[in-house]
């Protein structure tokens, strides 16, 4: 029982004393914590403000009237000029003043163009050169700026130092002269030294960067202990790593200490406040030797108990780190993922847009010739249709891709809601008649005419649940309805706070707008409808369609989603589909609306300009051959270079007006071309217009950020890159008169409307032709079809324009009926 009982009470002293123990030890840490973090917060605050006083007393001295004037004079006139002299006794005496009542500015003195001394507080130097290769630049402080001064070893003082400097520029921006002033840290060794509240192995010092080692900024003077490889410790590192915190750890002699570390963004440096753990755990030390006397018989059993334990949490341990390494490679195969298929859709843009730019820009060109007849334009307008539909299924990859990357923004605008639902519907009218199928647009009364929200989104929504609509319905019709919605009173809420936010506006309130797009298609199966705004995921009639790309509805709901609203679909089985969507939009004024100017076909220059050069720089030869006849048929003189060290050459010997840059060039690439002539003075006068096949937004800014002066994507319109030349260099065109050609096209419309086409118009030509005519529309051989309509005599060219239509207009169900042989 004696030594059941003794071992009990060495059990039970020893788990007491034990958890008294790391109780008292973590009461004292979080206290010395507490004592620690108070002059570390007056110390940051301190320093912070110190800066910020040098920062506005340095800027004060340039902002005197007299001072800039005499500034400008000294800067800008010869040593032995009366003026010059005054302006410099003026300056000495100025600067001489604020070094003695700033003592913070060990000395002041300006440079000139070439960084030569030419005054200074310190009458030695003036006259020597100054490297400009460690100083703090300032122009100007604005609110919430921030500011990191630039720390080096002075080569005078031995110290760690401070060179604030300001351009001194003149009226249009270049820059004459510099003012510097080199800061004397003393205060900030006042701050550091004060260790009130810290015991006393208490310490306190800054932490800088220089050169490639961290070194002190500020500390103790009796501390005498030299680090030429640097400084290094768990919390110094920390800090300089941009992360303030507090902890147990070796400080950069290797002493145990417990500190606080604070990383002063402003400033780019490291404030530590240590005291040694030695004398912050003392008391726990002193009360666990009394601890452990009571408690050493019962040691063995709390040893055992702990290895137990560092076994088990070793075990965790390991397990949780290797969970975090698997987490870890898992997070960087997929931002590997998402970068790879970034720079994939990138350059995949590039290379699909190129050629398109071709065939489109060709098309553009071939339009201008006068020669061709209605057939052959007809042509290129199907060519030219087809293009624009293969760029806008890139778009909508592309756009997929800014909508998961969170590029996608709300542009808002004004605009007539009555006109883009007539262009829909006159869009869709054609292809709903050749499906035979009965398109309908309803809009309530209340709806009103002019709006304020995206238009190109409402646009692209409204295309792509069109087009799906009329794609997948064989047979009655399709609906677009609007009306204004009736709001709940949480819809009220959001609507009065937007109402506040647009009453210094002549917007009407702010409402939501109800959309549905109807159809009586085959409707979808309840299965597919989780599935149906997935991207790049079609439904079974989709798939059986092999169109699109499976990424119409996932867009159309994020661009509702942008426009404060949301979409929902209801359909059954075999009687059709509706979709339905709100958004969000104020009714605007009618004044505000842009309205669309007609565009007119360019033909030539004005006579008396200038004789305008262009440089035409492009690897692709097809472009360059688009970009050459556009140009030169108009009047331009036009020349080409391959690449970008071909186009500076041609630039520097021929000197251009403006520059057609492509960015991406063998050799060298347009970002390195620009810069080299932006870089000379008659560069600057040189436009630069950018040409690139990214459809990223975030190309424009890097485009414009290498010194172009604009930005053209491609495949660009021929009108967009005219006026860009109008902007830049106020080129003036003459346009085609299409009076007179719109006048015929009216009339022979008018005739050809009129006309009424039955089986016995067709009995000016002989029964075998009519046969061949059947047999040819039977195969919808078009290509037959227009090689018969060339036999019809002039006399009865009106039949052929009517037949030719009914081609044209997907009809030749029509011409079956006409020339279907009695049976």
């Amino acid at each position: 029982m004696t030594s059941s009982f003794l071992l009990l009470s060495l059990v039970t002293v020893s788990v007491v004393g034990g958890v008294a123990f790391f109780r008292a030890r973590e009461a004292l840490q979080q206290a010395a914590f507490e004592r620690l973090r108070a002059p570390a917060s007056l110390k940051e605050e301190e320093i912070t403000r110190w800066f910020e006083d040098q920062q506005r007393d340095f800027i004060l001295i340039t902002q005197f009237p007299d001072i800039q004037k005499n500034l400008v004079v000294l800067l800008n006139s010869k040593n032995s000029d009366v003026n010059y002299r005054n302006a410099f006794n003026v300056l000495s005496n100025f600067i001489t003043k604020v070094a003695k009542n700033q003592l913070s500015f060990r000395e002041i003195y300006i440079l000139d163009r070439s960084n030569r001394i030419i005054l200074s507080t310190d009458k030695q130097r003036e006259g020597q050169y100054e490297i400009l290769a460690n100083i703090t630049y300032i122009e100007q402080i604005q609110q919430g700026d921030s500011f990191a001064p630039i720390f080096y070893v002075s080569p005078v003082t031995g110290k760690p130092s401070v060179t604030f400097a300001t351009p001194l520029r003149d009226a249009s921006g270049v820059r004459q002269g510099i003012l510097l002033a080199d800061l004397s840290l003393y205060r900030i060794d006042e701050i550091i030294r004060e260790h009130t509240g810290l015991g006393k192995s208490g310490e306190s010092y800054l932490v800088g960067s220089l050169v490639t080692k961290n070194s002190f900024i500020s500390r103790k003077e009796n501390k005498k202990q030299e680090f030429p490889d640097g400084i290094s410790s768990k919390g110094i590192d920390a800090a300089m790593s941009g992360i303030s915190g507090e902890g147990l750890y070796n400080n950069y002699a290797g002493v145990p200490v417990i500190g606080v570390y604070r990383w002063l963004n402003d400033q780019n440096l490291a404030l530590m406040v240590e005291m040694q753990q030695e004398e912050a755990f003392a008391p726990a030390s002193r009360l666990a030797g009394t601890i452990m006397l009571v408690g050493l018989a019962s040691a063995g059993f709390l040893l055992i108990g702990v290895l137990v334990l560092t076994r088990q949490l070793k075990i965790y341990r390991d397990r949780l780190e290797n969970y975090s390494r698997k987490l870890e490679v898992k997070a960087h195969e997929a931002e590997a993922a998402n970068r790879a298929k970034s720079e994939f859709l990138a350059n995949m843009s590039h290379e699909l847009r190129t050629p398109l730019n071709t065939i489109l820009g060709f098309t553009q060109l071939m339009t201008r010739d006068s020669c061709l007849n209605p057939l052959q334009m007809e042509n290129l307008e199907i060519v030219s249709r087809s293009g624009e539909h293969l760029l806008t299924l890139i778009n909508d990859v592309l756009s997929m891709a800014k909508i998961e990357s969170g590029r996608t923004t709300l542009n808002e605008s004004s605009f007539d809601l009555y006109h883009l639902l007539d262009s829909l519907e006159e869009m869709f009218q054609l292809k709903a008649e050749s499906k035979r199928l009965q398109l309908i647009f309803e809009r309530s009364s209340e709806v009103p005419k002019y709006v304020r929200t995206d238009e190109s989104k409402l646009r692209q929504v409204l295309i792509n649940l069109l087009g799906n609509a009329i794609k997948f319905t064989q047979e009655g019709g399709v609906a677009v309805r609007v009306r204004k919605k009736e709001e709940n009173k949480q819809q009220q809420e959001v609507s009065s706070k937007q109402n506040s936010q647009i009453s210094n506006h002549s917007f009407e309130p702010y409402s939501l707008l109800h959309f549905e797009v109807e159809d009586s298609g085959p409707g979808i199966a309840p299965a597919e409808m989780e599935r149906l705004f997935k991207p790049f995921i079609q439904t079974e009639t989709g798939r059986k369609s092999q169109q699109g790309t499976g990424l119409g509805l996932t867009i159309s709901q994020q661009f509702v989603h942008l426009m404060g609203g949301d979409i929902t679909v209801s359909s059954t089985l075999g009687e059709g589909t509706i979709f339905s969507f709100d958004i969000q939009c104020s009714a605007a004024e009618g004044a505000e609306v842009q309205t669309q100017q007609q565009k007119r076909r360019v033909i030539a220059l004005e006579p008396n300009q200038p004789k305008y050069r262009i440089l035409i720089v492009e690897d692709k030869w097809e472009n360059r051959l688009l970009l050459v006849k556009t140009l030169a048929t108009l009047g331009f003189e036009v020349r080409e270079a391959e690449n970008g060290q071909e186009g500076v050459t041609l630039w520097e010997n021929w000197e251009p007006h403006l520059i057609l840059m492509d960015m991406r060039m063998p050799v060298m690439d347009g970002y390195e071309a620009t810069k080299q002539i932006k870089s000379h003075l008659k560069g600057q006068a040189t436009t630069i217009i950018a040409l690139t096949a990214s459809a990223f937004d975030e190309e424009r800014a890097i485009v414009l950020s290498a010194g172009c002066d604009d930005f053209v994507r491609k495949p660009f319109r021929e009108e967009v890159l005219l006026e860009k030349m109008t902007e830049y260099l106020g080129v003036r065109y003459v346009y085609a008169d299409s009076d007179h050609s719109s006048a015929s096209s009216s009339s022979q419309q008018e005739k050809t409307e009129s006309y009424v086409l039955n089986a016995k118009s067709l009995s000016v030509m002989p029964p075998e032709w009519i046969a061949q005519l059947y047999q040819a529309a039977l195969c919808t051989d078009e290509k037959q079809i227009f090689s018969l309509l060339e036999q019809i005599p002039e006399e009865s060219a009106l039949l052929a324009n009517v037949l030719a239509d009914l081609v044209n207009n997907f009809r030749i169900d029509k011409i079956i009926d006409l020339t279907q042989p009695d049976s």
